[in-house]
């Protein structure tokens, strides 16, 4: 009897030590290698094939004519988004939603909408014909919202995000289609931000764990994290401030982005703040850190 009480007293020992494991990220300001320009939104791909990350503001384009591994950023003469509906608080998302290898578009207005424009162009050289029954069959989102396009349950198609600027809410729109040809189910509220005004997110494998975790930044308050302490399957995301060790400023903001500024294999942090001041942070990897959350304890016996 007392070797199996103390069998169980070991395993629940061995059983609290592997659940005190949180993950902290530590990161290196690098703003120097931010572009500079006025927004209320970001976002990044790579628009001109060149094999680096663009950023966009929906408004100003930045080329990367620099390296993968250095940034240089070149202001565009003209709008690589000729063609796309200008609106009130316009907000968008690049992603390859028809797997042809080129990067489409998913924007929202003040209206509430989600508008699709397929690139039909090249991979170099983005055309948009906009194709309204790609989200007949979704429901109108709140006003002022952000749309991300993300691969939230590994099966290798993209699904949606979309903050909301009325509710501070994360809705969730799974693909349930192919990678060529979305279908989209509705799974409702997955996610609280805030508090603050117009949330925006972003997400990325923060902490190197193989599933997407999320940030998040509103007119008002200060950048969050959100660990997915889940699998790359299954998400579950959990507030962690561990993982934004390092990020001091800004103090609110209107834009954010998770993209791989120095091509080092983790997505670094891209803060949009105020008349062009904006912040950049190098993701130096993450760390063990002591964390007695009960999600972590639950996510133990999936």
């Amino acid at each position: 009897m007392k070797t199996a009480m103390a069998v169980v007293a070991m395993s629940l020992v061995l059983l609290t030590a592997s659940v005190v494991q949180g993950t902290e990220v530590y990161w290196t300001p690098a703003h120097q290698l931010a572009p500079q320009g006025w927004s209320n939104h970001v976002m990044a791909g790579d628009l001109d094939g060149d094999g680096d990350y663009d950023v966009s503001l929906m408004g100003p384009q930045y080329w990367n004519v620099g390296t993968p591994q250095l940034p240089e950023w070149e202001e565009a003469a003209e709008s690589p988004y000729e063609g796309v509906e200008s609106c009130d608080f316009r907000d968008g998302a690049l992603g390859d939603l028809d797997d042809d290898g080129d990067l489409d578009l998913v924007i929202t207005c003040y209206d509430e909408h989600l508008r699709f424009y397929r690139n039909t162009g090249t991979p170099q050289v983005p055309s948009w014909d906009y194709e309204p029954a790609m989200f007949d069959s979704v429901d109108t989102v709140s006003g002022g919202a952000e749309p991300y396009l993300v691969d939230l349950d590994a099966d290798d198609d993209l699904d949606i995000l979309v903050a909301c600027a009325f509710g501070y809410v994360v809705l969730y729109m799974e693909n349930v289609g192919t990678p060529s040809t979305p279908e989209w189910a509705d799974r409702s509220t997955i996610l609280t931000v805030g508090p603050g005004s117009y949330p925006r997110i972003a997400l990325g494998d923060i902490d190197g764990d193989a599933d997407p975790d999320l940030v998040c930044v509103t007119r008002t308050s200060a950048p969050q994290t959100w660990e997915n302490i889940g699998t790359p399957e299954a998400f579950e995301f959990v507030e962690n401030p561990s993982m934004l060790v390092g990020v001091t400023e800004p103090a609110w903001g209107k834009g954010i982005e998770l993209f791989d500024v120095d091509a080092d294999g983790d997505p670094d942090l891209l803060i949009m703040y105020y008349l062009g001041e904006n912040f950049l942070y190098l993701n130096e990897g993450a760390t063990p850190v002591r964390s007695t959350s009960w999600s972590c304890i639950k996510a133990l016996y999936r």
